[in-house]
């Protein structure tokens, strides 16, 4: 890993509260970075394997999830797991 770099940069408005709450605003911005490029390589193989990935398709798939995680929690607060 490289030595820190510092630099300026400018932070929309809206966003200012959410640095102000955390700790440490560059590890922040730095994790959020990371988690930006995952999820472009992530995509990027998706893309490259043949899967079409599209917002409305990523919302779906979402929902379903959570519908899922819903049914799973009746389960185990009915017993049945």
């Amino acid at each position: 890993m490289t030595s820190p770099r510092k630099i300026s940069i400018y932070i929309p408005e809206d966003l200012v509260p959410v640095l102000d709450e955390v700790d440490n605003a560059s590890a922040y911005i730095a994790d959020s970075i990371r988690m930006r490029r995952r999820h472009e390589a992530n995509r990027a193989m998706l893309r490259e394997a043949g899967y079409l990935v599209s917002e409305a398709g990523v919302q779906r798939m979402r929902e379903r999830v959570r519908a899922l995680d819903v049914q799973n929690a009746e389960a185990i607060a009915a017993g049945e797991e």
